[in-house]
């Protein structure tokens, strides 16, 4: 891939970093002002457990995003961004444009998603 849309692409990785770091900052203010009293009640508790449980998850998300982009970043520093990971042939630019952090182009995604290697 020519260097200038190797530019391009860590230019769009960082920025993706950058909302999900500001999104994780988010849901951590939201875990601080989350009101703490005990709950009244059976409901009470039970919605309580599940903003526990919906924060937890959202969190997870966007800390396997982070990742995700980590990933695709380190594959520009060693020469290896873009191209799948099954089949080694160049992801196309439009699949990148969408999925800058992707590793495997539509069809070798297609296909392990079909044999339940991967969500």
């Amino acid at each position: 891939m020519r260097q200038d849309r190797l530019e391009k692409y860590r230019k769009m990785l960082l920025e993706m970093r950058q909302e999900y770091q500001a999104e994780l900052q988010k849901v951590s203010n939201e875990e601080k002002n989350r009101d703490r009293t005990e709950a009244k009640d059976s409901v009470d508790q039970a919605d309580s457990n599940y903003s526990v449980d919906y924060q937890m998850a959202r969190t997870e998300k966007i800390n396997r995003g982070i990742k995700e982009v980590d990933e695709a970043l380190n594959r520009i520093r060693n020469g290896e961004y873009g191209v799948c990971q099954v089949c080694g042939d160049e992801i196309p630019e439009g699949r990148l444009q969408v999925r800058p952090n992707a590793l495997y182009c539509a069809q070798c995604k297609e296909d392990l998603e079909k044999r339940g290697e991967i969500k």
